[in-house]
């Protein structure tokens, strides 16, 4: 099964920009208004020719749809191996669902860390946050782990993760 990934941690003005009004529209405040052929591939969840369902459309649309950092969808929505939960795969990640843990987006080098882990079948868990920033680090939770990334001097990198919380 191919993951998608995106090792690109530089963070773009354009990309703080979607990370305040993505905060924005958690906290209720954002309204959003699109163009009427806009509207109406949004009813139809048919976004660069892919359909696109569920909770993992309201997370993808909240995200800024095509024009978003996820780009546009590469697969219809897709059954993961467990049975459960579902994915759809985008042009710079995949947005992860689960009726455990909703729709949550997963990418990069924290994606790629925990598909060494297994991914969704793997003892980490689904994930249940975006990306956030703790002091230099970049986070993500998921289920049973927190996983961590940093930027080192000369252009390198860890990632790492918590234990498992889940034992």
């Amino acid at each position: 099964m191919t993951r998608m990934r995106n090792t690109d941690r530089t963070r773009a003005p354009g990309q703080v920009a979607s990370a305040v009004g993505l905060l924005a529209l958690l906290a209720g405040t954002l309204v959003v208004s699109a163009s009427p052929a806009a509207q109406a591939a949004q009813a139809d969840g048919d976004y660069c020719g892919h359909r696109v369902l569920g909770d993992i459309e309201k997370r993808y649309v909240a995200m800024g749809g095509p024009g978003g950092s996820l780009g546009c969808p590469l697969t219809e929505e897709l059954v993961n191996p467990d049975g459960v939960g579902r994915r759809t795969q985008f042009e710079n990640g995949t947005v992860y669902w689960s009726p455990r843990s909703g729709a949550w987006p997963v990418w990069g080098d924290i994606g790629d860390h925990w598909c060494s882990q297994g991914c969704e079948a793997g003892w980490m868990g689904y994930p249940t946050s975006y990306e956030y920033a703790v002091g230099s680090e970049t986070r993500q939770n998921f289920q049973c782990a927190v996983v961590h990334w940093q930027a080192l001097p000369g252009n390198a990198t860890k990632t790492w993760n918590d234990g498992n919380t889940c034992v």
